[in-house]
């Protein structure tokens, strides 16, 4: 009966020690952790721009569709802006209507002096001939001339004026521009006294906005939990990646949800560990220094989302990653260690 204890004794080493063997390959292969929490885009619904609240269409942990109205500031005064850069804009216009008739004005006196200018300068030059030939006095060459000049001096004023006015158009122009700038801004700030979902979500902490409240430009009123996509930060110790590679896949287990397993992938692992980012990270040359494993932020992207089984972030999860290559026993031992 002695042998038989001692094979039994060699028996049951036999099986711990491989099965600690395997429950340490299971974890080399299959490497789990369960300091993992949701995440999901979250937008701060702010305004911009700054009034009393009228309006408030939603309520706290409500699900909204983006393009949905949530809040509605007082539109009065950005209203009144709009109606004036119109009313300047509408100015700035009648007067591009009015330079117009004055260019189309200057260059048709321009024409006619031209014209004036020409035969005055003929008939100087005539008079010129005549008077050196004593056929003409000089007094009449004298005024014959004086004449060209005259016109050649009403020419150059209406060319001058022209270019003036032609100055005045590109002003115009310019203020035209801006005045079409200043619309468009003010029905911009107009647009932006109605918030809207930018994506579909739920909506948090609505109640800590009431209707009268002053909101101020780029103030945070209430948080948007988008739910089109959810993942896992999951913080591994670093003797566990090795193996863990984007592109893996994962199974998660929400806690919220023990009976529910969820499907997942690797999408990125942080390039530090996690307090590699914190406000005051540890200083090691001290003389105080004592090894700690760290543990490193992986992000597993929730591949099969389930409206029945909303998720929640901030909630704890654990994560497990497949990361490939696993023996035959160790796959079929896995279910059981």
């Amino acid at each position: 009966m002695r042998w038989l204890k001692r094979l039994l004794v060699l028996v049951i080493i036999v099986v711990v020690a491989f099965g600690a063997y395997a429950y340490f390959q299971i974890a080399d292969y299959y490497p789990n952790t369960d300091d993992a929490y949701v995440h999901a885009h979250v937008v701060n619904v702010a305004p911009r721009v700054t009034g009393h609240i009228v309006a408030i269409y939603v309520h706290d942990n409500q699900l909204v569709q983006a393009g949905q109205p949530l809040v509605k500031v007082d539109p009065r005064a950005y209203l009144y802006d709009v109606q004036k850069a119109e009313a300047e804009l509408m100015q700035a216009e009648r007067q591009t209507t009015a330079i117009r008739a004055n260019i189309a004005g200057a260059q048709a006196n321009i024409s006619a002096d031209q014209v004036n200018y020409q035969n005055a300068r003929r008939n100087a030059q005539r008079a010129a001939a005549l008077a050196a030939q004593k056929y003409l006095s000089v007094q009449q060459a004298d005024n014959q001339l004086t004449a060209a000049k005259s016109a050649g001096a009403r020419l150059a004023a209406d060319q001058a004026a022209l270019a003036e006015t032609q100055a005045q158009q590109v002003l115009n122009g310019a203020r035209i521009a801006a005045a079409q700038a200043a619309l468009r801004t003010a029905k911009l700030y107009l647009s932006e006294t109605t918030l809207y979902a930018p994506i579909a979500g739920v909506v948090s902490k609505v109640d800590n906005i009431h209707v009268g409240d002053v909101a101020n430009i780029n103030q945070d009123l209430f948080p948007l939990i988008g739910n089109a996509e959810y993942w896992i930060e999951a913080n591994y110790k670093e003797t566990d990646l090795d193996r863990v590679r984007p592109g893996q896949s994962a199974e998660v287990t929400i806690d919220m949800y023990p009976n529910h397993g969820f499907k997942g992938k690797v999408v990125s692992l942080s390039g530090g560990a996690g307090n590699a980012f914190s406000l005051l990270p540890p200083e090691n040359a001290t003389g105080n220094w004592v090894k700690v494993t760290q543990r490193v932020p992986v992000r597993v992207l929730i591949t099969n989302p389930d409206p029945k089984f909303p998720l929640r972030i901030g909630t704890s999860a654990s994560v497990t990653v497949d990361t490939g290559g696993a023996p035959g026993w160790v796959k079929a031992l896995r279910p059981i260690l």
